[in-house]
């Protein structure tokens, strides 16, 4: 996917929402934006949107003097989504296919995007997830896909979204695949790391990796060897969150999205309006 026009004003709102999270004084905020909008005509439109956004934001960081500025709401959101996944499971487990409720619950923790949306509707999205909010929603051929898999890649994308993954790779784990699970390789925004992974015990559960990068998304000339490894020799990719849509698409076969689609760019992008929920296959 290339940066699409609308994305260079996603670029200062993500900006904006980024230096607001790191200070109250609107004078330094102005500055910082400046600076950030001086940024804006180097952007290169032929890379994908998570690949400028990831220089945006380190621009932010480096101005900030602030290497992890997002660090407590990680904490927070892991928190929250670990309250929440009790009654989570006890739905899981007793829906009528176990499978297509965690898949639809899993959705639900891709509105914590700090970097997009300041306020975050989970139990909002939870009601969609479980009702029509899927616009596309292509779980037959998902479900057809992973019973002929053996090893997967479970790609993760934001902090307290990934203990709601933790309840699909728990349903997917009881058809005997193999799972390894990645995080981000180091901070940027609220996108999970391997210290959200230990906090929720998802290293518990299956093996965790990083994408040996702190880019947004999968950036493949900025990932580590091991990671490439997991994903070229995987038999089938799942990917959470606009980034992982905007960096993987048509890279390879069977990889499956899900996703809220949060920008009017990926909305276009995926056929979709803004803020429908999508399970789609590449």
């Amino acid at each position: 996917m290339k940066t699409d026009s609308l994305c260079f004003p996603c670029f200062l709102k993500q900006a904006h929402s980024s230096v607001a999270y790191l200070t109250e004084d609107e004078n330094k905020r102005v500055q910082v934006l400046k600076q950030v909008a001086l940024m804006l005509p180097t952007l290169d439109p032929e890379k994908n949107p998570a690949y400028n956004s990831s220089l945006v934001l380190f621009k932010i960081n480096e101005l900030m003097g602030s290497k992890d500025p997002f660090a407590e709401a990680r904490k927070k959101y892991d928190k929250l989504a670990l309250d929440l996944a009790p009654e989570l499971r006890g739905e899981i487990e007793t829906a009528a296919d176990p499978l297509e409720m965690a898949t639809r619950l899993s959705v639900v923790g891709n509105v914590i995007d700090l970097g997009i949306k300041e306020k975050v509707d989970i139990e909002g999205t939870l009601e969609l997830a479980k009702g029509s909010g899927f616009k596309i929603f292509e779980f037959e051929a998902f479900k057809q896909e992973l019973n002929k898999a053996k090893r997967i890649l479970y790609i993760l994308d934001n902090a307290g979204e990934i203990v709601f993954d933790s309840l699909l790779i728990e349903q997917v784990r009881k058809l005997g695949k193999a799972v390894i699970a990645a995080v981000r390789g180091g901070p940027i925004l609220n996108d999970a790391i391997m210290d959200d992974a230990k906090r929720v015990g998802l290293d518990k559960l299956v093996k965790v990796i990083d994408t040996g990068s702190n880019f947004v998304g999968v950036i493949r000339e900025k990932c580590s060897p091991v990671f490439l490894k997991a994903l070229d020799t995987a038999e089938l990719v799942i990917a959470k969150g606009q980034g992982n849509y905007e960096t993987l698409e048509g890279t390879r076969p069977n990889i499956f999205f899900i996703l809220k689609a949060k920008c009017g760019a990926v909305a276009a992008h995926l056929g979709v309006e803004e803020g429908d929920l999508v399970l789609k296959k590449s």
